[in-house]
């Protein structure tokens, strides 16, 4: 039966993060993470750790309690309290150095507990074409085949693991973004969480993973090396003993089997990532999407159906969010006015245009028609042009930011003139087009914010490329 974790940990162990004081416990196991790292190892004096943790809680004199009873406020006694806490639930335990003072020493097993509440903290992206070279790497370095389980194999499986988690992660964490994008938020919120997404998603780690760091530069040669080594006995028979000896494996024929299964699993592997990459790009795309329609949709003003609609909705939602009176005496407070009935059928009193019949009699004889005049054709011709000039296509977008560079290198987003919804409509495409390698501009992006057309947009730098 395999290990559980609470055969290794303490059943108190997640304590800390769970009780009513999980911010301070959270930031004081970092605080003390942080102090190991001038040392050679994960263990430092007790009075430095103290020292830390009492200049952590020097800005905040409210008291905290330990038991439930005793309340303390003295920076000096909480560091105590949280020292002791911790050693308690089995995060940190004392050892006496020679020179016999007190070393706080954290347990190996939650360094890799805080490594990864540091990874979470800071949202680190990961260089996908970085693993496939390493794996890629490793495969082409004849030298190591000398010990192929040690020193390819091992590294090999752990690394394939690795890009598969880490693209899981990134279609994680763009379904994240989708149902944080709910019917409550307005169109300004939706245009911040926009351009959230695209800062932390779409121009960083998607873009990478479709440009640079593509992924399939190197899988099939990769594919091939595995396929090589799975073909040649000496190899694998070397590949044999290194897993006897690393696994404490007996029987060769186990060991071999297990090594050709780890193989033929890397193999499947870089098989099965065009299934991940294409779910990763239908969220994607289905993302932006729904974040372009619905802004356009609550930006939507003037006489056009989508702007009344939305109006209307937005007023009847209110009316009937803060009134606990009767949802009929609110919208239809004199019932005379009109009535509202479901119906099966069309009928004249319907709201849909009813359908114009005709009778198809035989036709005696086919007459001349009318035919469009030269002038009348072109002027058609001419609005279905100015109908795709006014498209927020790529094209027209690009040629937006072309022209009003002019011979700039360099604009800012606030130098684009902003004097209609439609306008802003624009900016949000020159943000979603910016990572498209036609396009003869880029952008720089910024933790600042501006306000344009009464909307908070975050900065960006329009750069020729």
């Amino acid at each position: 039966m395999e290990k559980n974790i609470f055969d290794i940990i303490s059943g108190d162990f997640f304590k800390p993060l769970t009780s009513k004081y999980k911010r301070i416990y959270a930031d004081t196991i970092l605080l003390i993470y942080n102090s190991f790292k001038p040392e050679i190892s994960y263990g430092v004096n007790r009075d430095v750790v103290v020292s830390v943790l009492m200049d952590y809680f020097d800005a905040d004199d409210d008291a905290i309690s330990f038991d439930d009873e005793t309340y303390v406020s003295d920076s000096r006694d909480k560091a105590n309290g949280v020292i002791a806490q911790l050693k308690s639930c089995g995060w940190i335990e004392y050892e006496q150095a020679e020179n016999h003072q007190i070393n706080v020493v954290l347990f190996d097993h939650a360094v890799p507990v805080i490594e990864s509440i540091i990874r979470i903290i800071k949202e680190e992206e990961t260089e996908y074409q970085g693993i496939i070279s390493q794996i890629h790497a490793s495969l082409q370095n004849d030298e190591l085949y000398s010990r192929p389980y040690e020193l390819i194999i091992m590294g090999v499986e752990e690394n394939t693991e690795r890009l598969i988690s880490e693209l899981k992660r990134l279609n994680a964490s763009i379904k994240r973004h989708m149902d944080k994008q709910t019917n409550d938020m307005d169109a300004s919120e939706i245009l911040e969480h926009f351009f959230k997404y695209h800062q932390d998603i779409g121009s960083k780690a998607y873009l990478r993973m479709k440009t640079g760091d593509n992924i399939s530069y190197f899988r099939t040669s990769i594919i091939e090396r595995i396929e090589r080594m799975l073909e040649n006995e000496e190899i694998m028979d070397r590949a044999a003993y290194g897993y006897m000896e690393i696994k404490q494996e007996a029987d060769k024929d186990n060991a071999k089997s297990a090594v050709i299964e780890t193989l033929q699993n890397v193999k499947s592997s870089f098989y099965k990532l065009d299934d991940i990459i294409e779910e990763i790009d239908n969220k994607h795309r289905h993302y932006i999407r729904n974040a372009v329609m619905r802004a356009r949709f609550l930006l939507s003003t003037g006489n056009n159906l989508e702007g009344k609609i939305s109006r209307i909705l937005d007023d009847l939602s209110n009316e009937i969010n803060k009134n606990d009176e009767n949802i009929n005496e609110i919208l239809f407070p004199d019932p005379d006015i009109f009535n509202l009935f479901p119906q099966s059928f069309i009928s004249p009193e319907s709201l849909k245009t009813l359908p114009v019949r005709r009778d198809y009699t035989d036709i005696s004889s086919l007459g001349s028609g009318e035919v469009l005049s030269e002038e009348l054709r072109e002027t058609y011709k001419e609005a279905l042009r100015e109908k795709n000039r006014r498209r927020f296509s790529r094209k027209n977008i690009n040629q937006f930011v072309v022209d009003i560079m002019g011979e700039r290198e360099k604009i800012a987003v606030t130098d684009i003139p902003v004097e209609s919804r439609r306008d802003l409509i624009r900016i949000i495409y020159i943000s979603i087009y910016s990572g498209n390698r036609a396009n003869n501009y880029r952008i720089e992006r910024s933790d600042r914010q501006v306000k344009l057309g009464g909307f908070t947009l975050p900065y960006f730098d329009i750069l020729r490329s």
